[in-house]
């Protein structure tokens, strides 16, 4: 890679989308992004983990880029737990978002609890360019995850894996946050039509 982006980029941005609070760090040691929005106690995501399952109409996934907004581990430890994706999906997969998101916590890392409930993703993961010499290190980690795997999964996990890495800038993780806030603000009324339906096991 010849183009060093993140030689000129900040380390930390903060700012709203959609009236939501969203924060951006690079990871210490990876050099990736990692974004986070945040939402208030009164939404009803709030307090939940990436694992609560949900269950969403078709319509919500309608339009989805494949696998490109889902971690494959994600995809692939939800099949494993048993769960069928046509009949509820775990938050981590249902908002879509760059490798799914696989954080919520009271408070961003390093922060502390403010009042919000923070939903975040990262980008380093199979596919993502790490450019403080790790790459190779996570390179032979992922071939050796996807071996230990069942041998029917392997092949799909294995062509997950060995995507030409691409470096997520700060514009793309910005953009990634916009979509993230524009989906937990949007996944409110779906949410409480389901519940107006008379499950209240439903959220």
């Amino acid at each position: 890679m010849t183009d060093r982006p993140w030689e000129s980029e900040p380390d930390s941005l903060d700012f709203e989308a959609d009236g939501l609070p969203c924060v951006m760090r690079r990871h210490p040691h990876l050099g990736t992004w990692c974004g986070y929005v945040g939402v208030g106690e009164g939404h009803p995501l709030f307090g939940l983990p990436t694992n609560h399952l949900l269950k969403l109409p078709a319509a919500w996934f309608e339009g989805r880029r494949g696998l490109e907004g889902t971690g494959p581990m994600d995809f692939f430890m939800h099949i494993l737990r048993g769960n069928n994706p046509l009949e509820a999906c775990e938050i981590g997969m249902a908002l879509q978002v760059h490798g799914g998101v696989n954080y919520a916590e009271d408070s961003v890392p390093g922060g502390k609890p403010d009042g919000r409930w923070w939903f975040g993703f990262d980008c380093g993961h199979a596919g993502d360019y790490l450019h403080h010499n790790k790459d190779e290190n996570v390179r032979r980690f992922m071939d050796q995850m996807v071996e230990s795997m069942p041998k029917d999964a392997r092949g799909f996990m294995r062509d997950i894996v060995n995507r030409d890495r691409v470096y997520r800038d700060q514009q793309y993780v910005v953009s990634e946050c916009q979509s993230l806030a524009a989906q937990l603000l949007a996944v409110v009324p779906v949410i409480e039509r389901t519940k107006a339906r008379g499950d209240q096991h439903d959220r």
